[in-house]
């Protein structure tokens, strides 16, 4: 029994475990307890330490709400210098827009400058209004004196328009006396003027009169001139060369003209007898028409015959000539009327104007089928004023055929006078071609056919044995057929054609 109640027991260990526990947890508390001292007394002292941090704070606070009063600013306090919602930002911002050229870094310095810069402006300010103090007296001082003058101007004015008045009262008497004299004299003007009126009826009646004479005198005086120039047949002009030889084979002659003369292949000259007075007169003087085709020098060509009086033979000695060429010069002539130059009824002024191009003339003056004028007036330079055929007003029914004619009969009447006035020779489109050697080219006419009219079939060609070869009609008329042939035989020249000649 001793024995069993020796050994440790639950109770023991719990006991034993309950004492353990109970030391170590008053150790514990203790320690915790002498912790928790430690920071009650270090939390007192923060505690102490924050109350001075807020009081500072709220001090500072205090400092920068009364600044921002100061200033005026409600923003932030946010030292952000480039946010104008910031104080400093709003800060930063007035100094540069309030300070402009005054602006300094800092808002004092700034405020400094623009104090200085405000004492400058009132010291300029203070200067000026004395100086306008100083001008304003020197106004008044001058005011006074221009009163002065216009006052004493003004009593003269007055004075001057008294003498002024008494002026007009003496001119309005000398107006009326002489408004009674204009009204006198414009009386006999106006008698004056009725009288002169009746003068000027009477000079115009009698100028109208004379001037009626005048032109019948000068209508006689030129039918008496057309009828003496066709009674006389007189010419001025002369003959440009002559010929010097003729082969009558070949029909080819010589003429004393060439390179030196300026003359040119082509040109065409009639042909007189070298005994004849004048040339130029009329056509019936002219026994043939030549065509230079070459230039042989100085002073020589050769010449086509293109028409010949079969009773009066070309001979060395003849003279020619043509109006359109004068050596070194272009001659210019005046034209009117309808050019027909082959007389088959059509107008051929085209053909007329290249055939007085190719031989270096000029037309300076001309009437056109629409009886326009054109080109210069006539003047002493004209040669000859060239007359085609004239409409007869009483053979035209159209009514614009009419008014063209009557505008061609009009400027012919003018075109004559100024040929008369400068002493221009008016002379028929017929003669005129007659002059220059001109032959128109006559062809064959079938209605409704345009080819070339051939020649009758079987002709024998000219050569034994050969083809007959082309036998196309040129359409060119023999000399011995045209209307210049002379019916009546001339008188035998003594001179025997080279043809029979010796050495023949």
């Amino acid at each position: 029994m001793a024995a069993a109640t020796n050994k440790p027991t639950a109770v023991h260990y719990f006991l034993i475990a309950f004492v353990i526990f109970t030391i170590v947890f008053a150790v514990l508390w203790y320690n915790s307890f002498s912790a928790h001292s430690q920071a009650m007394k270090n939390l007192d002292a923060a505690k102490a330490e924050v109350n001075n941090a807020n009081t500072a704070l709220r001090k500072t606070i205090d400092d920068l709400d009364a600044v921002k009063k100061l200033l005026g600013k409600t923003q932030e306090p946010t030292n952000d210098p480039s946010n104008p919602n910031s104080v400093t930002g709003s800060m930063q911002a007035d100094i540069v827009d309030k300070g402009r050229t005054e602006a300094e870094t800092t808002y004092a310095g700034t405020l400094a400058r623009l104090r200085q810069a405000l004492d400058t402006a009132l010291a300029e300010l203070n200067s000026k209004t004395t100086q306008l103090a100083a001008s304003e007296q020197e106004r008044l001082a001058l005011e006074k004196r221009y009163r002065d003058i216009a006052d004493a101007h003004q009593k003269a004015r007055a004075t001057a328009e008294a003498d002024l008045r008494t002026l007009v009262n003496e001119r309005d008497e000398k107006l009326a006396a002489k408004d009674q004299e204009i009204a006198s004299l414009r009386a006999q003007y106006n008698q004056a003027q009725v009288e002169l009126e009746q003068e000027k009826e009477a000079r115009a009646k009698e100028r109208k009169q004379l001037q009626d004479e005048n032109l019948r005198l000068v209508a006689i005086n030129d039918k008496l001139r057309e009828e003496l120039d066709e009674i006389k047949a007189e010419s001025f002009d002369v003959a440009d060369g002559l010929i010097t030889n003729v082969d009558n084979v070949s029909r080819i002659v010589w003429i004393n003209l060439g390179d030196l003369d300026f003359l040119k292949p082509r040109m065409t000259f009639s042909v007189y007898s070298k005994d004849s007075p004048s040339v130029g007169r009329t056509a019936a003087d002219i026994k043939g028409k030549i065509e230079v085709t070459r230039i042989l020098n100085a002073h020589q060509a050769e010449a086509k015959m293109i028409e010949e009086d079969p009773f009066r033979p070309m001979a060395p000695g003849d003279l020619i000539f043509t109006p359109l060429w004068s050596p070194g010069s272009t001659e210019r002539f005046a034209v009117v009327g309808k050019l027909d130059l082959d007389r088959d009824g059509q107008n051929d002024r085209e053909l007329f104007h290249q055939e007085m191009k190719v031989r270096g003339a000029e037309i300076s003056a001309e009437v056109d089928d629409d009886g326009e004028r054109l080109g210069g007036p006539i003047d002493e330079r004209t040669k000859f004023l060239i007359l085609g055929a004239i409409p007869d007003l009483s053979e035209i029914v159209n009514a614009e055929e009419r008014d063209k004619a009557q505008k061609i009969i009009g400027h012919l009447k003018d075109m004559r006078n100024e040929a008369r006035l400068h002493g221009v020779r008016v002379v028929t489109l017929s003669d005129f071609l007659a002059f220059i050697g001109y032959k128109p080219k006559r062809r064959l006419f079938r209605p409704g056919q345009e080819t070339t009219y051939n020649l009758k079939a079987g002709a024998a060609s000219a050569s034994v044995n050969q083809p007959l070869g082309d036998i196309t009609s040129t359409g060119q008329v023999s000399g011995a057929f045209t209307k210049t042939k002379t019916t009546q035989q001339k008188t035998s020249t003594g001179q025997t054609s080279k043809l029979f000649g010796p050495g023949r």
